[in-house]
C-alpha cells in the first residue's frame, strides 16, 4: 500500500469514520475497486491532504462544486455528511447550495436543496428555516 492511499485514507476517515475507507474499496467490484483507490488516494491523501485550508472550507467547495456539475446526488449526499462531520453547521450548508444557483442555475439548486435536506434530516440535523 503506498503512503499517499494511507494518507488518503486517514484523511477520508476523519470525515466519514473509522474503516469507511475499506469498506468504500469494498463494496466495489472488478476495475471499480482501482478506482475507489485512486479517488481516495488523490483526492484526500493529496488534494484533502494539503495546507490552507481546512476540512471544513474543503468541503464546502466540493459541495458548491457538486451542486454546479448536477446529476450528483449520491456524492451530493456523502460530502453532505462530510461536511457535518467537518463542523459546517446545516445553515452554512445550505447556504453554499444558495450561492451556488447564481452561477449553476435554480434547476441544479433545487434538485440539490431536496438532496441536501433530506441527507441532514436522515442524519439528525435541525433544518433552519428562513
Amino acid at each position: 500500500m503506498t503512503d499517499r492511499l494511507e494518507q488518503g485514507k486517514r484523511k477520508f476517515e476523519e470525515l466519514y469514520g473509522a474503516g469507511k475507507a475499506d469498506g468504500l474499496i469494498a463494496m466495489q467490484t472488478g476495475l471499480a475497486q482501482d478506482l475507489a483507490r485512486y479517488g481516495i488516494e488523490f483526492n484526500f491523501g493529496d488534494i484533502y491532504s494539503r495546507p490552507g485550508l481546512t476540512l471544513a472550507q474543503r468541503e464546502m467547495i466540493t459541495l458548491g462544486a457538486l451542486v454546479a456539475l448536477g446529476g450528483l446526488e449520491p456524492q451530493l449526499r456523502g460530502h453532505t455528511r462530510g461536511a457535518l462531520n467537518a463542523g459546517l453547521t446545516p445553515t452554512e450548508i445550505l447556504e453554499t447550495v444558495i450561492h451556488v444557483v447564481q452561477y449553476a442555475g435554480f434547476p441544479r439548486a433545487l434538485n440539490a436543496i431536496r438532496v441536501v435536506t433530506d441527507t441532514l434530516i436522515e442524519c439528525g440535523a435541525e433544518i433552519p428555516r428562513p
